[in-house]
């Protein structure tokens, strides 16, 4: 990416949306049970704020990975839909998945070496162990 100018890179920008903390989560949610409601997706993912929930969907729509179906009924029903677009980057997620699982042993040990013991925060882009 050493030849991608930072503002008008590809590789940046779909970086950017996949290392977003929810952004994975969701998209495996969707593709499984589309389509979801908000509420569904609030309660498959009780450590996310309603706050980041809204911004992380809003997002996502904007760049076309799911699509937002407002019935237009009272009280308010919504449905959430992953696109094609956003399922064709299951895979990659899924790869990312793969990899993390298989090596957070040795960045883990690692980690230990330059001296923190303690497991990465969410903040530092943390991935849990399997």
């Amino acid at each position: 990416m050493d030849d991608c100018p930072p503002d008008d890179c590809p590789a940046r920008w779909v970086l950017e949306i996949l290392t977003t903390k929810w952004t994975p989560v969701l998209l495996y949610l969707l593709q499984s049970q589309s389509p979801m409601r908000y509420g569904e997706l609030r309660r498959a993912m009780p450590d996310v704020s309603k706050k980041v929930l809204t911004e992380t969907l809003r997002g996502l729509e904007r760049d076309g990975l799911l699509l937002r179906v407002d019935h237009g009924e009272k009280p308010l029903r919504v449905d959430y839909y992953i696109t094609e677009l956003g399922a064709s980057l299951i895979p990659i997620v899924g790869s990312l998945r793969v990899w993390a699982e298989e090596n957070i042993a040795e960045v883990l040990a690692h980690r230990t070496l330059y001296g923190r013991t303690d497991p990465p925060t969410a903040r530092e882009g943390a991935v849990t162990p399997a």
